[in-house]
């Protein structure tokens, strides 16, 4: 370590979503649990690798008990994985069932929608509704339904909720114009850590390929510039929120794990931060050799689009 939920009826195809992730969350869940050493499949950080096919209860008990001491865990998924979500939901069962009162942090919610936040899980409204206050939809975030069975459970616990993210007019300023364009105090906004030119650029890299190798290269280093902001932003965040809640679990996307991502930024503004790192990937093919995690989550690989075919209509709006 570093220093049963409900999906409400809803028709259409966010519905179908959300009941076929718990399908296969009652599939999966019934197989042998699976877990091997890093060093099988090469790699050297995690201490534990849950392979596809394991036992999803277990494994999500494991998480939840190598949890107990931590003050911040992490869940990284990818956003688009409905299956991810369902396991993360689960981890979050078993922390409570085992009587941690954990606060829950969103990166996909700007922290200038707080109240809203709070005003949305202390209400009846419908997730629907939920879904409308927060802007999910609007900012592009996949299907909200994925999300909302943990929201229900920070409803159902009583649980501290917390948006962390870094308001995305603000992120879009500083990837077109620079951090002395965002309009807010610099100091906040820049990396916690020390330069690191070989780290920027390995950025710099994942930046650029996502967006196949198709934007300037001053564009990359101001877009750079916003990946460092919205990661210590969030940081900052969770730890104000560690001030009112003695264990934080984090809904995040995996990338905010790698190196210079929330963790770092969150051992350089608040040392000694007990944390781990757990991060759900896409099959073993899927796993990036620079991965940093103290526990890799193995689901079944999907065939999945070039992204880059799509790049005409993404460009502009695709988040660094």
């Amino acid at each position: 370590m570093r220093r049963a939920v409900t999906v409400p009826a809803r028709r259409g195809a966010a519905g179908r979503r959300a009941r076929l992730a718990l399908a296969a969350l009652a599939l999966v869940g019934c197989a042998v649990s699976t877990v091997s050493e890093p060093e099988e499949i090469g790699l050297a950080r995690p201490s534990i690798v849950i392979r596809p096919g394991a036992d999803i209860t277990a494994s999500a008990r494991m998480v939840a008990d190598r949890a107990r001491t931590a003050e911040i865990v992490y869940l990284g998924e990818l956003h688009d994985n409905p299956l991810h979500h369902a396991i993360q939901a689960r981890v979050l069962e078993a922390l409570t069932l085992a009587g941690a009162r954990p606060a829950i942090a969103f990166e996909m919610i700007p922290e200038t929608r707080q109240a809203v936040l709070d005003g949305a899980i202390r209400s009846l409204t419908s997730p629907v509704e939920v879904d409308r206050q927060l802007g999910w939809a609007a900012q592009g975030w996949p299907d909200f339904m994925m999300y909302w069975p943990m929201m229900d459970l920070a409803r159902r616990h009583g649980l501290p909720v917390v948006a962390t993210d870094l308001d995305p007019a603000v992120t879009r300023r500083i990837s077109r114009d620079g951090i002395g364009a965002a309009g807010e105090d610099p100091a906040r906004l820049r990396s916690a850590l020390p330069d690191d030119p070989a780290r920027d650029e390995e950025i710099a890299r994942r930046i650029r390929t996502a967006h196949c190798d198709r934007i300037t290269e001053g564009r990359t280093l101001r877009m750079v510039e916003a990946w460092y902001a919205r990661n210590v932003v969030i940081a900052r965040r969770l730890v104000e929120a560690l001030k009112v809640a003695p264990q934080v679990v984090v809904i995040i996307g995996r990338g905010h794990q790698s190196p210079g991502g929330v963790p770092e930024q969150v051992e350089a503004l608040r040392r000694g931060t007990r944390q781990l790192v757990v991060a759900l990937a896409d099959g073993e093919p899927g796993i990036p050799p620079e991965m940093t995690a103290d526990i890799v989550w193995l689901t079944p690989a999907r065939p999945l689009p070039d992204p880059c075919l799509s790049l005409p209509q993404r460009l502009g709006r695709v988040r660094p």
